[in-house]
Formats: structure tokens, C-alpha cells, sequence
């Protein structure tokens, strides 16, 4: 083969993957029935969300996209995101897309505070502006990470589920794609992307995971990866057949959960296992995903006591028990 031919024929590879990824997400958006709703895409400027961009860009209409960029606050990463809105926003411009720029008015001091102030800013813009979806650049090594951290600090089977591609309003159309492809697609675009500097000391163990044991797990056995994501893949969708129909079962026989709380008379005739499963599907009902094994059961030793009136907080949360009800304060 000549040099000529050779470099076609990787041409027409690179062609036929970008085609690939955006003909799946396309796919995605027919199969939500997303065609005709607004999509705010979740703009950080980092590989996923560009790229994610650049997809919505191609495949959705142009008058129903637009992207934010939300700005963590003045710290000592503050010249990096002022770099970051402005790239965002240039980009933008390029594609032909509505950009947005937020702001938050506190520092966070975690991973889960940096996610719940930039989540309650986007969805506050969406009601402002009537957008229906909010899309993120999650992909398949943030689902693993998840995952794996979450059955390192103890998780039931429903904190295993971690990520679905389209809930409550939210598009993750890359849940199947790693951020190795991701990064070739952005190259084959030739459209460049940022990468954030604290992402590293966000979460110590999650950089841990991905930097150093799940590397190292590669380098021994290649494809493994591949293999982990894919078997707890399988198992979450085990678990979604066989026991998200009992979970729902139990809480839709407190009607008035979302308003009321939980029922206090319900919740002692269950076991102790259904008494957490019961504590934990409440927990997801109300937004709530950062909570662990040990955290559910703290909260049951709480309401073991015989007091009629205890106020407490576990999980993030503020819990108001009484006689009659077990709710989290919002």
C-alpha cells in the first residue's frame, strides 16, 4: 500500500469514528424523544463537555442549544477559570451557540459541594430560561470511578446504579465512551479543550482510583478496564430488573413521602435491611446520591431511640423525627 493510500485509508478511520460517536448520540436523542426540547449544556471547557458540545452542535438544532459555564468563585485557581469562561465562550461563538456564564457567590471545599452549587445554579437557569435538558459530559471512566467508590465506602444496591443516560432531566449521551476516544474525537475536530489543575485534589481518592490503581490495573492486565466497566454494568442492570420494582414498592406505600415525609408506623414494622433500603430510596427520591452504608445506618440507630421528637443530621442532611413522620428538612 502506498503512502497515499495509507493515509486515506486512516482518514476514512477517522472519519468513520466521528461519525460513530455522533450517529450514537443522535440515536440518544431520538430514543429520550429529546428532539424538540431545550438542552443547556454543562460547559466546563475540560475534554467531556467539549466534546459534548461539539456533538449537540451537529446532531440538534442549533436554536434549542445553548451552553453554561459556571465560575467556582475567587480562590487560587481563579486565573485558570477566568481562562476558562473566556474559552467557553469563544468556543460558543465558533459552533454558533448561546452561552451563559454563572457565578458562585461561596467557595466549596469538596468534590460534592463544587457538584451541588453548580447543579442548583444551572437548574435555577433552566427554569429562567424554560430549558428541559440539562446535558453533561459524564462518560464511561467517570461511571466506573463512581461505582468503585461508592463500594469502597458502602453503597446498596442502589447508589451501585450511579449514572443513567437520560433521569430526571439529565443527558449523559457518553456513558459508553471513554475519555480516550473522547480525546480523539476532539483532535479529528480539530478543537482543543482545557484541563482544570485542581482536578487532581478534588477528591484524593478518586484521583487515587483513576491515577494510580486503576492504571496500574491496565498496565498488568490490558483490557481490564474494559472488562471491570463492563461486568458492573452488567450487575446494575441485574439489580434494576430484579429489585427496583421492590425498592418502589416500598416507598410508594408512603404516598405523601415527597411533602410529608416518611411514615414513622411504616417504617418500624420493617426489618432492619428494608428500614435502609426504605432510607435510601427516600434519600435518592429527594436528589440525594452522597450518602453511605455507614450513613443509613447511623440514621437507624437514631430513630431506634424511643423519643417522640429528635432532630439530627447524617448525610448532609437535617432530619426533623416525630411521632408521626421521618423527613429531611429542605
Amino acid at each position: 500500500m502506498s503512502v497515499s493510500d495509507k493515509m486515506k485509508s486512516s482518514n476514512e478511520r477517522q472519519s468513520k469514528a466521528k461519525q460513530d460517536l455522533d450517529h450514537q448520540v443522535w440515536k440518544q436523542i431520538r430514543q429520550y424523544s429529546l428532539q424538540n426540547k431545550k438542552i443547556l449544556v454543562a460547559l466546563s471547557g475540560g475534554v467531556d463537555s467539549t466534546a459534548l458540545l461539539r456533538v449537540l452542535s451537529k446532531v440538534h438544532k442549533k436554536e434549542l442549544l445553548a451552553a453554561c459555564y459556571f465560575h467556582h468563585g475567587e480562590d487560587s485557581n481563579t486565573e485558570y477559570r477566568k481562562e476558562a469562561q473566556i474559552f467557553c465562550e469563544k468556543l460558543c461563538s465558533k459552533l454558533g451557540v448561546k452561552f451563559h456564564a454563572l457565578k458562585s457567590s461561596e467557595l466549596a471545599k469538596s468534590e460534592a459541594q463544587y457538584r451541588e452549587l453548580r447543579y442548583e445554579a444551572l437548574q435555577r437557569l433552566m427554569m429562567e430560561e424554560d430549558f428541559q435538558v440539562l446535558a453533561t459530559g459524564h462518560h464511561r471512566d467517570d461511571l466506573l470511578e463512581t461505582r468503585l467508590l461508592r463500594l469502597i465506602r458502602g453503597t446498596g444496591a442502589q447508589g451501585f446504579q450511579a449514572m443513567l443516560a437520560y433521569k430526571d432531566k439529565v443527558f449523559r449521551p457518553f456513558l459508553e465512551v471513554n475519555k480516550k476516544e473522547l480525546k480523539k474525537y476532539l483532535r479529528e475536530e480539530k478543537i482543543r479543550s482545557l484541563e482544570d489543575p485542581t482536578n487532581v485534589s478534588l477528591d484524593p481518592l478518586r484521583n487515587w482510583l483513576r491515577e494510580e490503581w486503576l492504571k496500574s490495573l491496565e498496565k498488568r492486565q490490558k483490557g481490564a478496564l474494559v472488562s471491570l466497566a463492563r461486568s458492573l454494568e452488567t450487575i446494575a442492570e441485574e439489580i434494576s430488573f430484579q429489585g427496583i420494582q421492590a425498592w418502589g414498592d416500598l416507598l410508594s406505600q408512603n404516598e405523601s413521602y415527597k411533602s410529608q415525609g416518611l411514615s414513622r408506623a411504616f417504617y418500624l414494622t420493617l426489618s432492619p435491611f428494608e428500614q435502609r433500603r426504605l432510607l435510601a430510596q427516600y434519600l435518592f427520591s429527594l436528589g440525594k446520591k452522597d450518602f453511605s452504608q455507614s450513613q443509613l445506618e447511623e440514621i437507624q440507630k437514631r430513630l431506634d431511640k424511643s423519643q417522640k421528637v429528635i432532630t439530627f443530621k447524617v448525610s448532609g442532611c437535617e432530619w426533623l423525627i416525630n411521632a408521626e413522620q421521618i423527613k429531611v428538612q429542605s
